[in-house]
């Protein structure tokens, strides 16, 4: 048998050989793709003012609630978001329900201050949320939502943050829009003549919707680990036109509104066969 004959051979025992071993090997599994989606939850203590209005301050539970999908960033929220899912959300625009809860205003939080004006109490809000993403470094966001108790009026918040992060950090900062229509500015800031002359210490007074106050917001956000993370948060709102017009916050309470606090967020991975996974 020639040299070249015996080449041929042994190449075709190898391939033979290559592919019997091939057969009776078991084929090894691919790793399945991440399904269901990455929850954070977060919850903390927040000091702010007491209700619209108010100079005294409370402290209120605040927190936040994200989904993605696994393997995607955690996306930016700040403290003052309502709770909001985004039912729409093509990266640089978002859309969905948001709801919050307002404190009530009692003499309990007003000092006695606000004796012969009615009590609001708290209050539920359900909206919708907007936000627009010009870069990943500036977002814009709206809320309108409305009392379905307390207050029972329509207010809205228009926020605009920039937004850097820096290592495990972080860091946002913007302007503050808050809106109102007239019933949410009536619970808060109108007096009839009956409730000044029990209260003694203001006039009556008509209050009408439209801006209410207008401040600033920023946070710092660290993250410990993947899953674990803490924020903290301060923010002042200044009362504005109508609002500021009122002897309620003149005479009773304060223009000024402060708001702070510490945000602890944890997440982890859920199956939610409602909620569709694909685009």
């Amino acid at each position: 048998m020639s040299f070249s004959k015996c080449l041929a051979l042994s190449s075709l025992l190898s391939v033979t050989t290559s592919a019997v071993f091939a057969a009776d090997l078991p084929t090894l599994a691919q790793p399945a793709p991440a399904s269901g989606w990455t929850v954070t939850v977060g919850l903390g203590p927040q000091v702010q003012s007491a209700f619209p209005g108010a100079r005294a301050v409370t402290v209120w539970p605040t927190g936040t609630l994200a989904l993605r999908r696994p393997g995607e960033p955690e996306p930016f929220s700040s403290p003052d978001d309502g709770f909001g899912i985004s039912l729409l959300d093509y990266g640089w625009i978002k859309a969905g329900p948001v709801g919050r809860v307002m404190p009530n205003r009692g003499l309990s939080n007003g000092n006695g201050a606000f004796y012969g004006l009615p009590n609001v109490d708290w209050t539920l809000e359900l909206g919708i949320f907007g936000e627009l993403w010009y870069t990943e470094h500036f977002r814009a966001r709206g809320e309108i939502r409305q009392g379905v108790n307390g207050h029972d009026g329509i207010d809205a918040n228009i926020a605009f943050d920039a937004i850097q992060k820096w290592n495990g950090f972080t860091l946002a900062l913007g302007p503050r829009l808050q809106l109102g229509d007239t019933q949410f500015m009536n619970a808060y800031f109108s007096v009839t003549p009956y409730q000044a002359l029990l209260n003694g210490k203001v006039t009556p007074y008509q209050a009408y919707g439209g801006l209410t106050s207008v401040g600033v917001l920023g946070s710092i956000k660290y993250d410990f680990t993947p899953t674990w993370s803490a924020t903290v948060f301060g923010g002042y709102n200044r009362l504005v036109s109508s609002a500021a017009a009122s002897p309620v916050p003149n005479n009773l309470g304060s223009l000024n509104q402060y708001t702070g606090g510490l945000i602890v967020a944890h997440s982890f991975n859920l199956d939610l066969p409602f909620l569709p996974v694909g685009n």
